[in-house]
């Protein structure tokens, strides 16, 4: 008689798969996430939709240059896994979009972004208007 094992399952760590940062950005990025627990992993345009498929990100977090070049395929890769789109054009901007991703996916918050930050179509959350206004917040203090 056989044994009955249960069917192995595999499973990965909640992860940001990140594309096109520059190194500060990444790092930066790194800082962030380490105390969510959220990991962290960079590839590049030619494994992005089989990294994405592989490892099935909570965010896929792009260069806003990078996004310029070609939206709709960012877009289509993010909603293929059901990731959010972090895009991010500064160290700063990184900090707050994964900041405010991870803090809603956390508390399981049924609030959407900010209207003039959110693309209902696309999931994406760019929060450089928040960004900016934090930074001339911090200007005047």
């Amino acid at each position: 008689m056989a044994l009955d094992r249960p069917t192995p399952v595999s499973f990965h760590a909640p992860m940001v798969l990140a594309v096109g940062l520059p190194p500060d950005t990444l790092s930066r990025a790194g800082v962030v996430l380490g105390p969510s627990g959220v990991g962290l992993r960079e590839t590049n345009l030619l494994d992005l939709r089989s990294d994405s498929a592989k490892y099935r990100p909570l965010v896929l977090l792009v260069d806003a240059e990078l996004y310029d070049f070609d939206p709709e395929a960012f877009d289509m890769v993010a909603k293929d896994v059901g990731a959010k789109l972090g895009i991010a054009g500064s160290p700063r901007e990184c900090e707050v979009t994964l900041g405010q991703i991870i803090a809603a996916v956390t508390r399981k918050s049924v609030f959407p972004p900010p209207p003039s930050s959110a693309d209902a179509a696309t999931d994406k959350w760019d929060f450089s208007e928040v960004v900016a206004a934090v930074s001339a917040a911090e200007g005047r203090e």
